[in-house]
């Protein structure tokens, strides 16, 4: 099966690069954390705001249809999206992308949901699809998306994406498949890749919500907040 192993290696090394060489909020960077607040020096000047974007309100759900290989402009605006798509019918290699990553590379009938617009100044406005049969395309806020509750664990198979409560502070993953096992957590403005590997993958993964977590892999998965 071709996974997005190259699409989550690529991710890893533009952040190991960003963050020796670029200037800060570019790209996948994890940021630092603040002084406390006993060590501050006192300042007349206001202190900074917090980095994080509040999160925008409610955006409708936008969808496309087609059949075959395709060039589908989109009206998401510059906020991140949840993209679900969905060809039970095809064979040989199927893969969407947009201007800024691909975001499906997969063989045969493929449903799953990844995430667009996750960095600063990157909008997606165009999909490229390669299918060679009938598909549909979704894209979502939040509101679309599960929600993992404490000890009530959710199984499926292939990419997918989860919303993560503030009550949540780590999540078990176990998965199996002959590809690529990647999980990345996004938290505020900023997305870490925690778990890159190949083959089947158990482990424990932090995460302080509320945060997404994105599960990309062609096999099976079984998550679990706690």
């Amino acid at each position: 099966m071709i996974r997005r192993l190259g699409a989550a290696l690529s991710a890893a090394l533009l952040t190991i690069g960003l963050s020796a060489c670029s200037p800060p909020n570019l790209g996948r960077v994890v940021p630092q954390a603040a002084a406390p607040e006993g060590l501050r020096t006192p300042s007349a000047t206001p202190p900074p705001t917090s980095t994080t974007t509040p999160r925008p309100g409610p955006q409708p759900e936008e969808k496309h249809s087609g059949k075959g290989n395709a060039s589908v402009p989109m009206a998401w605006p510059t906020r991140i999206g949840f993209v679900t798509f969905d060809c039970p019918k095809c064979s040989g290699h199927v893969a969407v992308n947009t201007e800024n990553e691909l975001i499906v590379n997969d063989v045969g009938p493929y449903k799953g949901t990844q995430w667009i617009n996750d960095m600063p100044d990157h909008r997606a406005k165009t999909f490229t699809v390669k299918a060679n049969a009938a598909w549909t395309l979704t894209i979502t806020d939040e509101r679309g998306l599960p929600v993992l509750q404490p000890g009530k664990p959710l199984s499926g198979k292939r990419d997918a994406v989860f919303s993560v409560p503030d009550a949540v502070s780590s999540v078990a993953v176990t998965t199996k498949g002959n590809g690529n096992t990647a999980v990345w957590v996004r938290s505020g403005d900023y997305a870490e890749l925690p778990v890159n590997q190949l083959g089947d993958y158990k482990g424990s993964v932090p995460v302080s919500g509320p945060a997404f977590v994105s599960l990309e892999g062609d096999g099976t998965w079984t998550i679990t907040a706690s």
